[in-house]
């Protein structure tokens, strides 16, 4: 429900330096068949979302954004895919939460699916079967704003950008509305599968705004490997999963870390 630290603020030079505790790698095999996983998900259950409940609760909460004047959010295609991604999931694996029983959260799905986005995500689910009568998305959106924390997610005066899943599932519809800060988009949607950081800053290079230093961290983690600068120096990075965290300038010399797609290095 709550979102990730969006931004982490660091005062950085102009080299690369080793910050404190340095991230592991995941696993490259299971983020690789968890991609696979969700994708097969998302074409066998095309049939089942609603389009329509979608867009529903998309005006409605805008509605309320716009009630205590704050903007109203742009539908990004690649959050919508995280939303339906993990609506299907829950409905194969009758997990109904925010993580997976193999602990994949909405920092992997945004990571492995909205693969220009920079930007960190936050979720809400909801599950409802009506006594009588079909589920209507002012009862799912109602669920949400008796709740603190998916009113916060749905208020947050940062977030931009929102993707909406409404899947029927026989009497029950799932849904799941995933939003962010988007602080900057890929000119291309960055490759799964990386083999150098030099790959992973050429996937950077035309960012905009631009982006010429950034780190990696585990996917969904705050512990962040060494800081690559522009045209960064030959090194070795373990191989597996790896989440980009792209350095954002906010004045001299100093960033804000955000989120970017998650990578498989080797």
């Amino acid at each position: 429900m709550s979102a990730l630290s969006r931004r982490t603020a660091l005062a950085l030079g102009a080299a690369s330096l080793v910050l404190p505790g340095l991230a592991q790698a995941a696993s490259a095999q299971a983020y690789l068949a968890y991609d696979r996983r969700l994708r097969d998900q998302l074409a066998a259950r095309r049939g089942d979302f609603d389009a329509d409940f979608e867009r529903e609760l998309q005006d409605q909460g805008d509605a309320q954004r716009e009630a205590r004047r704050l903007s109203p959010l742009t539908f990004d295609p690649g959050l919508a895919l995280a939303a339906r991604a993990h609506a299907a999931d829950i409905a194969r694996t009758e997990v109904y939460d925010h993580m997976t029983r193999e602990g994949f959260g909405p920092a992997a799905r945004v990571g492995l699916l909205a693969r220009d986005l920079v930007g960190a995500p936050a979720e809400n689910i909801a599950l409802r079967r009506n006594a009588a009568g079909a589920v209507r998305p002012d009862q799912i959106m109602g669920q949400w704003k008796s709740s603190p924390g998916h009113r916060a997610n749905l208020l947050a005066p940062g977030f931009t950008h929102v993707g909406y899943a409404a899947l029927r599932d026989g009497p029950e519809v799932i849904a799941v509305g995933v939003y962010a800060e988007v602080s900057a988009r890929l000119a291309a949607p960055a490759p799964l599968r990386a083999t150098s950081v030099e790959a992973i800053a050429a996937a950077l290079s035309r960012a905009s705004p631009r982006i010429d230093q950034f780190s990696l961290s585990d996917p969904g983690g705050e512990v962040l490997t060494q800081t690559y600068v522009e045209r960064p120096q030959p090194v070795t990075i373990p191989s597996g999963a790896w989440q980009l965290r792209p350095h954002l300038s906010s004045g001299a010399h100093r960033y804000q870390v955000a989120w970017g797609p998650v990578v498989v290095l080797g």
